[in-house]
């Protein structure tokens, strides 16, 4: 069978399944009524590598549902030492690796251990409501640095200016979530030689480093050889890699394992200590060890798939899209249109039935208006009729519309549809 057959047999129409869908998509498909499409939590609508579902049954066959030590299984985490020295070129033995009951506990984790009350903890913006969330409940104040969002990047010299002497944390999002952007190596040494002379650690969120599209190529900043790195919590998981969201499975590769063992004392603190399940852990090395051909095939129809929704928003009118090099969402400039980023969520909800989620402060930061974030891990025609609907839609919008009269083809602009 050749790659584009078995790409196909995965991740085809015939593998979407809307009402199944709305059983178990319980914040996408869940949400909305039957003729909504929800493009908006970044999870995908396929079943994960059967490997993972094939181990998962196994490990419960025996109906014994014992606790799980909060250190994770020893053969889990040097199963994942491993991937990080071969994959990401982190040198990290299994000491050095705590898991997490999935990534989101793992930031909070993370920013709880190194953020005091009043501490100053960096973020880019716009970016992912998490980390704002973690540093708030944490008692941090939060200082935004802009990013370019016409171009995805970051300006190192910028975010240096931010630093002050309450400066407890820099946190880093690559793949950056939601401009796509997979920063450059020479970004990433730039912005960890400041972290050294500043000393202040970093917290790289790196969820989304198997989901690169070449040419670009993903640079994980505890692989480089710089002073700094010792000071880096890098959090990865299995969620975006393998479509593995509810599986609840990250993991922190801490500076060292000192380091380790109090992060796994911030989780107990939190309360998440506890919350790896088995049944979780035998999934997620079930990931690891057999998902690979999954994860391949999974990023050539991604590429796919943005390839063709990147050209698609393009040619709508008021739409501007940047092409990302990494992720499964879109982030496209709808400032044209005359509506703001919660207008035009509203509006495609209300004219297009579908969901998307607007660019608004709440969850991704005072950058992010006049955009919106759309989730592409579906098939090609489900992406096809939402992007038929949103078209039709947006053409509707008063600055783009027009129509005929009665009277000898006098044209006058279209009215925006009733919410």
């Amino acid at each position: 069978m050749s790659p584009q057959a078995a790409t196909g047999s995965l991740f085809d129409d015939s593998q979407i399944q809307p009402e199944l869908l709305r059983r178990r998509s319980h914040i996408r498909w869940g949400t909305y009524p039957p003729d909504v499409i929800p493009l908006t939590a970044a999870e995908a609508d396929f079943p994960a590598p059967q490997a993972v579902t094939d181990a998962v049954i196994q490990s419960l066959a025996d109906g014994y549902f014992f606790y799980s030590s909060p250190d994770g299984l020893i053969e889990l985490r040097e199963t994942f030492s491993e991937v990080a020295k071969a994959r990401y070129g982190i040198s990290a033995p299994p000491e050095c690796v705590v898991p997490a009951s999935g990534t989101a506990a793992a930031l909070w984790g993370v920013v709880h251990l190194l953020c005091r009350e009043g501490d100053e903890c960096i973020l880019l913006d716009p970016v992912d409501l998490l980390f704002g969330q973690a540093i708030d409940s944490a008692g941090g104040r939060r200082v935004y640095c802009p990013m370019d969002k016409s171009t995805g990047q970051l300006d190192p010299d910028r975010l240096a200016s931010l630093i002050s002497p309450r400066t407890a944390l820099i946190c880093l999002c690559n793949p950056h979530n939601p401009l796509g952007t997979v920063f450059t190596e020479e970004t990433l040494r730039a912005v960890a030689e400041i972290a050294r002379e500043r000393d202040v650690p970093i917290l790289s969120d790196e969820v989304w480093n198997e989901i690169v599209y070449p040419p670009a190529a993903h640079t994980s900043m505890a692989s480089l050889d710089t002073a700094g790195s010792q000071r880096i919590h890098t959090v990865i998981g299995v969620s975006k890699t393998f479509a593995l969201p509810g599986l609840r499975m990250g993991f922190v590769i801490a500076p060292s394992a000192r380091e380790a063992v109090d992060l796994q004392l911030a989780f107990q603190h939190l309360g998440a200590a506890h919350s790896l399940t088995p049944f979780a852990q035998v999934g997620a090395l079930a990931a690891l060890r057999h998902g690979w051909s999954w994860r391949d095939a999974f990023l050539e129809h991604l590429q796919e798939t943005r390839d063709y929704c990147v050209a698609r928003l393009n040619a709508m009118p008021g739409i501007s899209c940047s092409c990302p090099d990494g992720t499964f969402v879109l982030f496209p400039d709808i400032s044209a249109t005359g509506l703001g980023s919660q207008e035009m969520a509203e509006f495609l909800l209300a004219e297009a039935r579908i969901a998307v989620v607007a660019g608004t402060t709440e969850f991704f930061g005072p950058g992010a208006e006049g955009n919106v974030r759309i989730s592409y891990a579906t098939s090609r025609g489900m992406m096809k009729e939402a992007l038929d609907r949103m078209e039709r839609a947006v053409q509707g919008l008063p600055a783009f519309s027009v129509r005929s009269t009665e009277n000898a083809g006098t044209r006058v602009p279209g009215r925006l549809p009733a919410a």
